[in-house]
């Protein structure tokens, strides 16, 4: 028992850590883009960690109904087993990211590492017919060796600046997470949401969706307008194949 309780302490403690020194929106050491220019009513939608079934198909549905873009950082593994999906959101007009391959968080601290990034962008390439230039890690933590790394071969790595907790389980009531992002949202806004549970795969995500529904009409009436993560930052999307 007091093992067990050292080990949670122990987690306890690089969790904080790694979430303060490697984590949007101080962490980071200076890679991230985490939000656009504070001049413009312009913000993003950002979705982690799909493609999935039914949630990202709801969502889809959602943001066709309320006529506003997203972009999406997908795993690899997911995009494999929802191809279509992946399809659906390009066509639909949304700009897809690379978000590693497996959501491992060890991938992302190795110093020798960046295998979980290139497999999911060959997977994600093959599906798009390009590949994607911006990347999310998991979890937000981001070294400095890697950064170094995905710099230097061309990849913009995109935080957030408003951070809701619809990853939670059971999922946090639509309202609630809606006017958290309210309060939150400023100009130049880039803002973090999960369109699938890396703990429990199977979660709907109802109370995310009914979130987005509720939030976007609200910032709308206030002057805001919804654009990709590329369009705000003034950046492409993607790297043709060569």
């Amino acid at each position: 028992m007091a093992l067990r309780s050292t080990k949670q302490a122990a987690t306890k403690i690089i969790d904080t850590t790694g979430n303060l020194v490697l984590s949007p929106p101080y962490g980071g050491f200076g890679f991230y883009h985490n939000h656009g220019p504070r001049t413009e009513r312009k913000v993003a939608l950002t979705f982690d960690d799909g493609p999935n079934k039914p949630s990202t198909e709801m969502l889809l549905d959602t943001l066709g109904e309320l006529g506003v873009p997203a972009t999406f950082f997908c795993l690899g593994i997911q995009a494999q087993f929802h191809p279509d999906l992946i399809t659906r959101i390009d066509t639909e007009g949304h700009v897809i990211g690379n978000h590693s391959m497996r959501h491992a968080r060890k991938d992302t601290l190795m110093l020798r590492g960046g295998q979980h990034i290139d497999e999911c962008a060959d997977v994600l390439a093959q599906l798009l017919g390009r590949r994607p230039r911006l990347y999310r890690p998991p979890w937000g933590w981001l070294t400095p060796w890697e950064g170094s790394r995905l710099i230097q071969r061309g990849y913009a790595i995109i935080g957030w600046d408003v951070y809701t907790l619809d990853w939670k389980l059971p999922e946090v009531d639509g309202r609630v997470l809606a006017d958290g992002m309210y309060r939150d949202t400023k100009p130049g806004s880039i803002i973090l949401l999960h369109d699938s549970n890396g703990i429990r795969p199977e979660s709907q995500k109802v109370q995310m969706t009914h979130a987005v529904r509720h939030l976007v009409p609200r910032l709308q009436a206030e002057g805001y307008t919804f654009v990709t993560v590329p369009e705000l930052l003034n950046m492409p999307a993607y790297i043709p194949l060569l």
